[in-house]
């Protein structure tokens, strides 16, 4: 299933399995983020101006639609930044065809931060620290869109933080486990957004543990006080395989308003480009 990015779609065969969750790992800026906004544009540009996904290539599928699930940002805030950081035409495209989901509501229900337009009722007061009928509230939103469909979810990062005690956590756990086996049946795409080395590692990998394929969004230092952004595959079932057998090791990554996320350069294993 094409990603809508053709410089990752060309050195990923065509895309990612349909079928799959994929982690976007990402150190903060390192454009995690800004690869989950471009596919969802690029998908979206695709969808109004092909009239049939094969002409992406024979065996090459585009999802029908592409949703986005917020767990603490406002649809008018998504939007903003997508217009702040992509060309108008971009905006125009996402604005008229990207699903957004709000759960801030749900996901404010477990803090003592009122969300400005909410009133605080008797309900909402009973409802604090329901962390379950979030996730309940999830995997009914994904169960009816994900079928076919790009799913981007922002993000994970939020989520963990709601999951402190042993038990919260396993519920945690078992919600992702749950979303990769039945995102097999959905057999669209799955983006969850995880900000890097914010938790402990071992919670982390096991969160990468849960997903299909693992992105992992870096910086690296370029010498000359600059630095370069970098993105390489950690795991991902029924693809990594193909990439070690291409020798491929890490991709050189750049943001431009025109194009959005991209891949500039590939790095690799024995040390040649």
């Amino acid at each position: 299933m094409s990603t809508g990015i053709d410089s990752v779609d060309m050195v990923m065969k065509g895309g990612f399995p349909p079928g799959s969750f994929v982690l976007l790992l990402g150190e903060v800026g390192a454009g995690s983020t800004e690869f989950a906004f471009t596919s969802a544009i690029m998908l979206s540009l695709l969808k109004t101006k092909i009239p049939a996904a094969a002409e992406k290539g024979p065996g090459i599928s585009i999802p029908d639609s592409v949703c986005y699930i917020s767990l603490t940002r406002s649809k008018a805030d998504i939007l903003n930044e997508i217009s702040l950081s992509f060309a108008p035409e971009y905006y125009e495209a996402i604005k008229e065809n990207l699903i957004i989901e709000d759960f801030s509501k749900d996901y404010f229900k477990t803090s003592l931060v009122s969300i400005p337009e909410e009133k605080v009722t008797f309900e909402s007061l009973r409802d604090l620290g329901s962390e379950r009928s979030l996730l309940t509230s999830l995997m009914s939103f994904l169960t009816e869109n994900a079928p076919n469909n790009l799913v981007i979810m922002d993000s994970l990062t939020d989520l963990m933080r709601m999951y402190t005690g042993m038990m919260k956590w396993q519920d945690l756990i078992s919600f992702l486990k749950g979303m990769q086996r039945a995102s097999k049946v959905w057999d669209g795409l799955i983006y969850a957004l995880l900000t890097a080395n914010i938790f402990e590692t071992g919670r982390q990998e096991e969160i990468a543990d849960c997903a299909d394929g693992v992105l992992a969004f870096e910086w690296n230092e370029t010498g000359a006080a600059q630095r370069q952004r970098t993105m390489y595959v950690t795991k991902f079932r029924g693809l990594l395989p193909q990439l070690e057998a291409d020798n491929i090791a890490k991709f050189e990554t750049k943001i431009t308003p025109t194009a959005g996320f991209e891949v500039s350069n590939i790095q690799m294993i024995m040390g040649r480009r």
